[in-house]
């Protein structure tokens, strides 16, 4: 059986200890050539040791994970993130369709996130543009920011500047562009919501619709308020909403 090559990214001690524990006991298939500590370690030790699979910590003192990311113009590995809980950079990641595990680190998702980088490494289907777009997206000051949606057994990357609305469907959302194109997403609509957070671009404006505020034509002032996007879809902007979301229009 072939091995993964792989490597453990973590400023932690302890946090490094049990991931080793965990994958010495139950992951055969994964071989540990090493661990780092901080960015330049884990820089140097991939030079040398080209792994395959990279377990990244996200917080590091002096330089994140990302930043290591930065040092490639080709990541050449593999990477799972893990991380405790940043709600930034979490939904950057399931935006950018790319795996991570929440610490303490649980057996199963363990099992899932090596068994998908497994899969990854076999059918030579590198996660690089994936990553590509999370460090994008990253980039607050970035014009280029674009989700990852699974279509089939693509991997299709929307441009937030064409995503007129997303539609929440219980555990799904749909996601219709300017060309006419409408994606479903198991994401829910509070997942867009936190996302789109840092920006102004975009308002729930009720229990189902989340809008890009660049793609509206027109709204009335009086009650109940009607806004129409570029589309020709019109919305009723619920009244616990209307101060927020006509505010960020007016900016």
């Amino acid at each position: 059986m072939k091995r993964i090559k792989t490597l453990i990214v973590d400023d932690e001690a302890g946090s490094r200890e049990v991931l080793l524990s965990l994958l010495e006991k139950y992951f055969p298939e994964v071989e540990v050539l090493g661990e780092a500590k901080n960015v330049e370690e884990a820089f140097e030790q991939i030079q040398s040791k080209s792994p395959e699979l990279v377990f990244l910590d996200i917080q590091m003192p002096r330089a994140t994970g990302f930043d290591l990311l930065k040092k490639f113009e080709q990541v050449p590995f593999e990477v799972v993130f893990i991380t405790s809980f940043d709600k930034y950079a979490i939904n950057a990641i399931k935006f950018s369709a790319l795996d991570y595990l929440l610490k303490p680190v649980e057996l199963e998702d363990l099992g899932n996130a090596i068994k998908k980088a497994i899969n990854s490494i076999e059918s030579k289907t590198n996660n690089k543009n994936l990553i590509i777009n999370l460090l994008l997206n990253l980039d607050k000051d970035s014009n280029e920011k674009k989700i990852a949606i699974h279509s089939g057994e693509k991997v299709k990357f929307l441009s937030e500047l064409s995503i007129i609305y997303v539609e929440g469907d219980g555990r799904y959302c749909h996601v219709t562009l300017t060309n006419g194109e409408v994606y479903i997403t198991a994401k829910n609509l509070k997942d867009f919501e936190d996302y789109f957070e840092s920006t102004n671009s975009f308002v729930r404006i009720s229990r189902d619709f989340i809008i890009n505020l660049r793609h509206v034509k027109d709204y009335t002032k009086r009650e109940p308020c009607i806004i129409q996007m570029t589309n020709g879809k019109s919305f009723e902007i619920s009244r616990r909403k209307k101060t927020e979301v006509l505010e960020k229009l007016k900016n």
